[in-house]
């Protein structure tokens, strides 16, 4: 039976990708100056930590400073996806236990969740910097997991992005990967998750049966061999 959710939260719950798009171009004027910004490959790692993904990008970890300073000014950039507020509620009526695990830093997201009314639905925030190995690595899921006292097949892992559905498989977790997210064709090319979601309506149908139908997410997608 389906006990706990475990969300990622950009992509997945928001739209933050024009204040991404917004905070990477001017950080990146500020420390480097010349040039483009490499805009479309930074959105490629979206769900990694930002100094992983400098690492990616061969550029400098001073662009943090100011990074992280321009997005806690301009949160109004970010938008709540309605449904994922009524899917939230819907899951806490239903005394699940959800998490967020996120590939921000943490005070970047407990701001972000206050600003849109979104904290109180979480029982667990598990944020890259508190983590010694973040997302694909399984140790942020592994701790949601310890702290909802929850088995690895009584839960489940929804994101948007490859690096979630591999952090998902190494941990054990079913996982769901939504499409309306940051690059959706690369969660779709490059990984195989459980499933796979294009409509609000069916995450929620999805969620409903698992929790309803005494089965796991794990156990449903072998018989039924779909990524629908």
């Amino acid at each position: 039976m389906l006990k706990a959710v475990i969300f990622d939260l950009d992509g997945v719950l928001i739209n933050s990708e024009p204040l991404m798009r917004f905070a990477f171009e001017a950080s990146y004027r500020q420390v480097i100056g010349a040039g483009a910004p490499p805009t479309e490959t930074y959105l490629e790692h979206m769900g990694e930590s930002f100094p992983r993904i400098m690492d990616h990008l061969k550029l400098p970890h001073t662009l943090w400073e100011p990074y992280r300073k321009i997005c806690q000014e301009n949160l109004d950039l970010v938008t709540v996806f309605p449904e994922s507020r009524r899917l939230l509620e819907r899951l806490k009526s239903m005394r699940m236990k959800l998490s967020l695990l996120t590939g921000k830093d943490r005070a970047r997201t407990l701001q972000t969740l206050e600003y849109f009314d979104l904290l109180e639905f979480f029982d667990e925030v598990i944020a890259s910097d508190q983590l010694r190995f973040p997302k694909t690595n399984p140790e942020g899921i592994l701790l949601a997991l310890e702290l909802m006292n929850c088995a690895p097949e009584e839960a489940v892992m929804i994101g948007d992005a490859v690096n979630d559905i591999l952090c998902a498989q190494r941990a054990g977790v079913p996982s769901v990967a939504v499409t309306w997210g940051i690059r959706p064709e690369l969660v779709q090319t490059l990984c195989e998750p459980n499933h796979i979601v294009h409509k609000w309506d069916e995450l929620q149908h999805l969620l409903l049966d698992m929790r309803q139908g005494g089965e796991s997410l794990a156990e449903v997608a072998k018989t039924t061999g779909t990524n629908a």
